[in-house]
């Protein structure tokens, strides 16, 4: 173990470090300056960079940096440009916090992005990370100068829109002892007011316009700003209800406007009717009433401001001191621009969003203990401190310590105590031999559980354990037994039709132990599971044989033939690279074979190194407690290779997130197949395949269709998604619809195992010339007679604006009508329908977005705005459906 001298000698992960002798600071500060300086950037990148004038007014050390610069004018280019651009997007973003203002900019005929370029160039490239509301600041008020926007009515919503950005500052700072959503009591029924003082809440302000901005309030996200509106001086109240609400308006009346401003200090109500001189007392209580009836103005108590933070035992004190724990290293790597923090003792990665203040954040915690007050001050958003240590804690990677760095013993106990605190929100592996555990003993584990687990059975052969199995799959089908996953382990598959049945009703997939590459002689039993639509993986301990890529080609080949739903490989870096130590390439090379294995099968994945599942945070790792020193390079390797890459999934395009989510991208009570079940023959007991299926909406509507002796498997690509199908199918109680890894281009099932196949709103499959293939494959799996549908819209109607269609793919009717064109199948039904879908604008962003890595902080916390127009959408959609005829 490392001494506690050894501790602070090392030089922590993500520190600033000195390159080549150049001050890290000062290489930073120089980048900063390029980044400004048109000319200067100019001048290194181009090929002949040696330009005396744009160098003229840098030091000898800043000239060495921007030299260093000059030597990849290349890549120095894409930097400048990828650091510019993200710059754009962060200030599109701060703008979405402003709908009134950002109305303006959509409707003025202006490129947006020009507009956020200029306004990022105008002020030196400032980047303030995810501190958007003061971005927004600094865009209204540039805004406010631009000759588009000087029409009165305009300048009104940037004045309205100036105020609440200040409001959401302070907000951010300091709170109100009673949020304005807990409406105040009024006074009414009490003895006597003369004596009480009452304030104003900090959490709301007054504006005033010169025109009525009503319409226009009340539809910010759709209203023309061409309209000429009543010039009528309005006072508006601007409050947020509670910390996580958005802002909400009320027009107030010239008078409560004024007894409002008066409450800034507390005040009695004489001294209010005093200090206006044109109301009474009994009109200023009146007013001051129903202000405290709106929850705006409260009686005075206590203190009249207050920290954010709320005092609970866990919250960070000012005086404490916090600090990032030795393991966690910044990578290199930048996927949308994103980088990545990794953490080698609990296997699990963050993202950090653009910003510089995010990496600063990280480097201050990275070097030293740091007083949180320190780190707070630092902000002017306070709350985002707090949000960003919160994150950081949740997933273990800073410890509350002493001012002095840890000793190692010190450091173990810090890191349990975080293992504590992670606990309750991970899944956990209950391991247990079926010998030995009785179908109580499992329920009683499983029902002490604070989070779902994943349930892992071992045995010699399932059919040994045919009454605890049976009795397990009665649990879970009466709602008493609530699993992640189940998966039963076993040497010795073959088992009777019962206990093949109970395996179903209990969900449970078999990892059947073979040798590598493929087992010498055919499997007793594994016919019979993959036939009745138990998926199976083999686990197969490899050796050095599996860097020859025949032999990894034979492995995929029996697993094909038999119809396996995947490969649980055991590596072993100890037996992989027995002599010279490997490098980092060495394990990168692996790491991409079981890739593309991993793409060629649909489900390859490494068993004795972290799921993804543990890299993303959702379930607690089962580490070793020893390791050699090359399984722990190995294992810090895949941490590092499989965390951006997990990123890379994400995309940046709307995705549900949730079940509810998903209910406003097609209506259940409009959806076609689960509203007419006889399209597909679906009966009591039918089993059918849902192709693509993300996050299981299709799988779940169509489960009640097929009744408990049915089943319905969906198949999707990403191990994190079908993961994610997992956990929302168990928290709604489904207990006949299977989530499965998979390629639509290689379904795994057997020929003839289903009675239908449906695939919805795969545009990617049909983009990418998937489409057939997938046709094909569904038609395989599908018995004769049984029917195959395919949905895809084709076009999107604003229903407002009905002469402004949005079409994904021009050609979808044509590539859709091809891939059904087969001997083997008849069209029966083409159905075009359509459903209508409420606009995205409006919506919190976080409910759409697609991610997996958990954040610093959620730079995405924001609302859409992406429809211009207020109301609708309809969705005109084609099915088409087909029966297999032989």
């Amino acid at each position: 173990m490392d001494t506690e001298s050894d501790f602070r000698r090392r030089e922590p992960a993500g520190a600033p470090r000195d390159e080549g002798g150049f001050d890290a600071r000062l290489v930073w500060n120089t980048w900063r300056r390029i980044l400004r300086d048109d000319s200067l950037a100019d001048a290194i990148t181009r090929a002949d960079h040696a330009d005396a004038a744009a160098f003229a007014d840098l030091s000898t050390a800043e000239r060495a940096i921007a030299a260093d610069y000059a030597r990849t004018p290349r890549a120095t280019a894409t930097n400048l440009r990828m650091y510019r651009r993200s710059l754009v997007r962060i200030a599109r973003i701060a703008l979405g916090r402003v709908p009134l203002s950002q109305r303006l900019v959509f409707m003025s005929g202006l490129d947006v992005d020009a507009v956020a370029h200029d306004l990022a160039r105008t002020h030196g490239y400032v980047d303030d990370g995810p501190n958007f509301w003061r971005l927004a600041g600094i865009f209204v008020t540039y805004l406010a100068q631009r000759p588009e926007f000087a029409a009165h009515t305009h300048q009104d919503v940037l004045a309205l829109d100036r105020a609440l950005i200040a409001l959401a500052r302070r907000v951010g700072e300091i709170t109100a002892e009673r949020w304005p959503n807990a409406r105040t009591a009024a006074m009414r029924d009490a003895a006597d007011v003369r004596s009480m003082r009452f304030v104003a809440s900090p959490a709301a302000v007054v504006a005033t316009s010169r025109h009525d901005l009503t319409s226009w309030i009340e539809n910010p996200y759709g209203y023309d700003p061409a309209e000429a509106l009543a010039a009528s001086p309005r006072h508006w109240l601007i409050y947020f209800p509670d910390a996580d609400s958005a802002p909400a308006y009320a027009e107030l009346s010239e008078r409560s406007a004024r007894v409002f401003g008066q409450l800034a200090a507390p005040r009695t109500v004489a001294d209010v009717a005093g200090a206006l001189g044109t109301l009474s007392t009994a009109e200023t209580r009146e007013v001051i009433d129903r202000l405290a009836d709106l929850g705006v103005v409260g009686q005075e108590y206590g203190r009249v401001w207050k920290s954010r933070h709320p005092r609970q035992p866990d919250a960070l004190r000012d005086e404490q001191f916090v600090m990032l724990d030795p393991a966690v290293e910044v990578l290199d790597d930048e996927i949308a621009e994103h980088r990545f923090l990794c953490h080698g003792h609990f296997e699990v990665g963050m993202a950090v969003p653009p910003g510089e203040g995010l990496t600063d954040f990280i480097a201050e915690l990275a070097r030293e203990p740091v007083r949180v007050g320190a780190l707070r001050d630092g902000f002017d958003n306070r709350h985002l401190v707090d949000t960003m240590l919160a994150s950081l804690q949740e997933h273990g990677f800073v410890h509350v310590t002493a001012p002095l760095a840890p000793s190692s013993a010190t450091l173990d106990q810090l890191r349990r105590a975080a293992a504590i605190r992670r606990g309750p929100g991970l899944s956990r592996t209950i391991e247990l031999a079926l010998d030995t555990a009785s179908a109580g003993t499992i329920g009683a584990l499983i029902a002490a559980e604070p989070t779902a687990p994943v349930l892992h059975l071992r045995c010699t052969c399932p059919g040994d354990h045919a009454s605890t199995l049976a009795a397990l799959a009665d649990l879970r089908e009466t709602g008493q037994l609530r699993v992640h996953h189940t998966v039963v382990q076993v040497a010795e598959p073959a088992c009777d039709a019962q206990v093949i049945q109970s395996l179903r009703r209990l969900g449970a997939g078999v990892i059947v132990d073979v040798p590598w590459p493929a087992p010498p002689t055919p499997i007793s039993g594994l016919d019979a599971l993959t036939r009745a639509c138990v998926p199976v993986h083999a686990r197969m301990t490899l050796d050095r044989a599996f860097f020859d890529a025949s032999t990894r080609a034979r492995a995929l080949a029996w697993a094909e033939s038999v119809f396996l739903c995947g490969l649980n490989l055991i590596l072993e870096a100890d037996v992989l690279w027995p002599g010279p130590a490997p490098t980092s390439a060495d394990f990168i090379g692996v790491f991409e074979a079981v890739r593309a294995m991993d793409d060629a099968l649909g489900d390859v994945s490494v068993a004795n190194l972290p799921t993804d599942e543990v890299l993303l945070g959702n379930a607690s790792s089962p580490r070793p407690t020893t390791l050699s020193e090359l399984t722990r390079r190995f294992r810090l390797a895949y941490l590092r290779w499989r965390i951006p890459l997990l990123k890379s999934f994400e995309g940046d395009n709307t995705f549900s997130q949730t079940p509810e989510a998903e209910e406003k991208l097609v209506r259940l009570r409009e959806d076609l197949l689960p509203g007419h079940p006889e399209l597909l023959n679906l009966t009591a007991g039918s089993v059918v395949v849902d192709v693509c299926g993300g996050n299981g909406r299709v799988a779940r509507r169509l489960a009640p269709h097929v009744g408990t002796e049915g089943l319905v498997v969906s198949i999707e690509m990403l191990r994190c998604v079908t993961d994610r199908a997992r956990r929302f199918g168990c928290e709604l109680g489904y207990t006949n619809v299977q989530f499965r890894t998979g390629l639509a281009q290689r379904l795994p099932l057997p020929d003839g195992a289903a009675d239908a196949a449906v695939n919805e709103w795969t545009g990617a499959i049909w983009q990418l010339g998937l489409g057939p293939a997938m046709v094909a494959e569904m038609v395989r799996v599908v018995r004769p007679g049984g029917r195959i549908a395919v949905t895809h819209r084709l076009v999107r109607l604003p229903l407002t604006q009905l002469d402004r269609p949005w079409v994904q793919f021009d050609d979808i009717y044509a590539w859709m009508q091809n891939a059904f064109a087969r001997p083997d199948l008849a069209i029966v039904v083409e159905r075009v329908w359509g459903q209508t879908t409420s606009t995205l604008a409006g919506e919190r962003a976080t409910a759409w977005r697609k991610h997996y890595v958990p954040r610093l902080v959620n730079p995405f916390e924001v609302t859409y705005t992406e429809d211009q127009d207020p109301g609708p959408h309809a969705d005109v959609c084609l099915t088409i459906i087909a029966e297999r005829v032989r």
